[in-house]
């Protein structure tokens, strides 16, 4: 009876955990966070406040819902960090040339805000990178933009320890 009470004991400290912690997850070679009953404009500039954070600039705004005339708020930002692209640019050209810039999307999904980035380690797969300095380097990258997305996650919905067993 002791463990039984125990596992549903933990089974809910796990739906609690689940329902309030903002993680980032990752699915078909992006990653994303979202970001329960939130206000798009509060998180849109939290997230931008984050890029910033981390050195990145912002080059260039999509509007993603005037483009299509839609009301649910939707961007699409287009990033650079100069000392990155720099030393990208040093492993090989052509293959950075082609992944820059850097894309991280916001938008809302009914009452949800769902910040979106790709992975870009895993995009640059199908270059058949062999050096191993410039995997590391485009992880690197991709743990920034995941860092980003985090920290912005974070502001809203603070993450908990989980429960140790």
């Amino acid at each position: 009876m002791k463990k039984v009470l125990l596992s549903l004991f933990y089974s809910l400290l796990l739906t609690i955990y689940s329902t309030f912690a903002a993680e980032v997850q990752f699915e078909k070679g992006y990653y994303y966070v979202i970001i329960k009953n939130g206000d798009f404009d509060r998180i849109n500039e939290t997230l931008k406040s984050e890029i910033e954070n981390h050195k990145w600039g912002i080059i260039h705004t999509m509007n993603v819902d005037k483009t299509v005339k839609s009301q649910t708020p939707h961007k699409t930002y287009l990033l650079c960090r100069g000392d990155y692209l720099t030393e990208g640019l040093k492993y090989n050209k052509d293959i950075v040339s082609v992944l820059i810039p850097c894309r991280i999307s916001i938008y809302q999904d009914k009452n949800n805000i769902k910040i979106v980035v790709e992975d870009v380690e895993a995009a640059s797969s199908h270059f058949g990178i062999e050096d191993k300095k410039f995997k590391a380097f485009l992880r690197q990258v991709t743990e920034e933009m995941k860092s980003i997305l985090q920290k912005t996650a974070d502001h809203f919905e603070k993450r908990q320890n989980m429960p140790s067993m």
